[in-house]
């Protein structure tokens, strides 16, 4: 990883840390996801218009892709809302940005690009798994299955699949489009574009989900109109974020590195929950947080 590629992980995993945070303080349903989707998507719609002789030269692959990250990344934000409104950000957080750094290796490996993955990483990914276990126990002398079955377990573990699927799918398309040379745009043209792209698919997907889901159509009733603009604010930051991860995904020889370097946000996340929204601090959160961050630390290393 080059160290311009570090420096926009770095900013990323700030951001990324206050946005969650921003979003666990509003109890956040699949509408705030939503407005923050469609909001940045207006917002970043002359992109459209400036990188409009990309559009015609996108293989119809990537067509697919980008459906396909809408839906996934549309489900991750029903899945981190779900988290959030039943369980800490201290717990919730770490548990769903840690999962995928393990997740996309073993995809990686399954792909053939295991070769890419420096030994040292592997013990990081063991780590990360463990600190994974330890978070949700309330005592070290607890140990039950019981304590991983909690909704917010499960609605973090389903946000860490969606962020691995979603991930994968970005940098596959992201690969196609700077494979060809004779394509009108720069990598910068490229990630701007696509992220807008992307952005639109989100929204038309939780559009979907939300007219075919009479309870959440009837939250949107209800939302006063300051909340509306804090998730509008948030998407901006949303897109912000990730737009700087897509655009480092052109700097780093395997994506797994990244998604790795880019969790560097969980203590960020965990001390914000624990410290600002006044979450409980536990001798198990600490130590799994802990556990990750130095897997993560070794992955960083290798």
């Amino acid at each position: 990883m080059t160290l311009f590629a570090f420096a926009l992980v770095i900013v990323s995993a700030i951001a990324h840390a206050l946005w969650n945070y921003i979003s666990k303080r509003q109890n956040p349903s699949t509408i705030f996801f939503w407005t923050a989707s469609v909001a940045s998507s207006i917002v970043l719609l002359p992109f459209l218009f400036i990188f409009h002789a990309g559009l015609a030269a996108i293989p119809l692959t990537v067509w697919g892709l980008i459906v396909a990250t809408g839906v996934a990344q549309g489900l991750y934000y029903i899945f981190l809302a779900g988290a959030y409104r039943s369980g800490d950000l201290s717990l919730g957080y770490p548990l769903a940005r840690s999962l995928p750094v393990v997740l996309v290796a073993l995809v990686s490996l399954a792909l053939g690009r295991g070769g890419q993955i420096h030994p040292l990483a592997y013990a990081g990914f063991a780590a990360v798994t463990a600190g994974c276990l330890i978070l949700p126990l309330p005592r070290f002398d607890d140990f039950h299955p019981r304590h991983y079955l909690h909704r917010w377990v499960i609605f973090a573990f389903l946000a860490a699949l969606c962020i691995t699927v979603y991930t994968l799918i970005d940098d596959q398309a992201l690969r196609i489009l700077r494979s060809f040379p004779a394509l009108p745009l720069s990598n910068y043209g490229w990630v701007l574009l696509y992220g807008e792209l992307e952005g639109i698919s989100i929204s038309l997907f939780l559009s979907i989900f939300i007219l075919l889901r009479p309870s959440e159509f009837r939250i949107l009733k209800k939302v006063k109109r300051s909340d509306l603009w804090i998730a509008a604010r948030t998407g901006l930051l949303i897109s912000a974020t990730y737009a700087l991860i897509l655009l480092a995904m052109a700097y780093v020889r395997n994506v797994s590195y990244l998604l790795a370097f880019r969790q560097l946000s969980i203590p960020i996340g965990a001390a914000l929950g624990m410290i600002a929204g006044k979450e409980a601090v536990t001798y198990p959160k600490l130590t799994g947080i802990g556990v990750v961050v130095i897997g993560l630390v070794l992955i960083a290393a290798a």
